[in-house]
């Protein structure tokens, strides 16, 4: 289920919600939230199995037993949120105060999509266990591909160098689209990895439009998307996906390409809760109006081959 899907029902947060989906294409069109009870959870993984799936039988003799084994993983409570609060001696001033309020709770929400991108990427609970783990930390070694041995250079150009790199990156790109298995993949880099892709692979794309009118490009009908910055300071921003990765000799300049396949339970999912989105209704406290939204929030990887990885890119 998507976030709209999840929200609390109350009528600030039902206000709030599109301001969020119009900023961020993946949580209104891609993102799968489900819901399950508690202050931690158990989801059914893929199970493991003794055989492989499938074998060839002669007649008058049974196929060997195949023995599986459930398995199953925990996921804990993650709290994203903040508070807004405004000193009620404003409305005394000649402030409209419930524009003001709601003024400055709509920049939360339009900066909220920011927050949760650069956890979905960048999220490690082992340096900091308010954080879900992000894709960088659950995408698997064997499904993570490297664009070559030190780093690929995205040359632009028509001489035989940036020919070849330009082929090269094509090539590795398909390649770890093909690694990630599922009916919902999505391709995730940054700004600059995606303009280079459109400048040498044109005839490869199409865009179209979601239900805000944003545009989203497809490569090879699989959508490619942008996750842009997040907000690091007031007024300072960062993008989520930097180039400051290492791979070999290539030091602290290379980008990492990310495909998921996001379903519900299954393959990249978010565990949360019922109303696990809500904007509280404002309540007056001491001389303040105040309001508190939150998402309660962790990720699951049910199925490890709904996730790959491509590594090594700079500019």
């Amino acid at each position: 289920m998507k976030l709209a899907q999840i929200g609390l029902g109350n009528q600030l947060t039902s206000k709030v919600i599109p301001v969020i989906l119009s900023k961020s294409v993946l949580l209104n069109n891609y993102i799968e939230f489900f819901k399950k009870p508690g202050s931690a959870i158990t989801y059914r993984k893929a199970g493991a199995s003794d055989k492989v799936a499938g074998a060839t039988r002669v007649l008058g003799v049974e196929y060997e037993e195949a023995k599986f084994t459930p398995q199953y993983d925990t996921a804990s409570r993650r709290f994203i949120g903040g508070q807004v609060k405004i000193d009620i001696a404003l409305e005394r001033m000649g402030f409209d105060l419930a524009s003001e309020f709601e003024s400055q709770l709509m920049r939360h929400m339009k900066d909220f999509p920011g927050i949760f991108h650069n956890m979905l990427i960048n999220g490690d609970p082992d340096v900091d266990p308010k954080q879900f783990a992000g894709l960088k930390k659950l995408v698997l070694d064997n499904r993570t591909v490297a664009a070559d041995t030190n780093g690929l250079e995205l040359k632009q150009g028509n001489d035989n160098a940036a020919k070849k790199a330009q082929q090269q990156f094509l090539e590795k790109l398909d390649e770890t689209i093909a690694l990630c298995q599922g009916p919902n993949k999505v391709i995730i880099t940054n700004a600059r990895v995606l303009a280079r892709l459109n400048s040498i692979a044109r005839e490869y794309l199409t865009i179209t439009k979601n239900e805000f009118g944003v545009p989203i490009t497809m490569y090879n009908h699989v959508p490619l998307l942008d996750l842009g910055e997040v907000q690091t300071a007031v007024n300072t921003y960062a993008p989520v996906i930097p180039f400051d990765e290492t791979l070999g000799t290539a030091a602290d300049k290379c980008a990492s390409v990310y495909v998921a396949s996001f379903e519900e339970e299954d393959g990249v999912s978010f565990a949360t809760t019922e109303g696990g989105f809500a904007v509280y209704d404002i309540t007056r406290v001491d001389t303040w109006w105040k309001s508190t939204y939150e998402l309660i929030v962790d990720s699951a990887l049910v199925r490890p081959n709904a996730l790959s990885r491509l590594t090594g890119l700079y500019l």
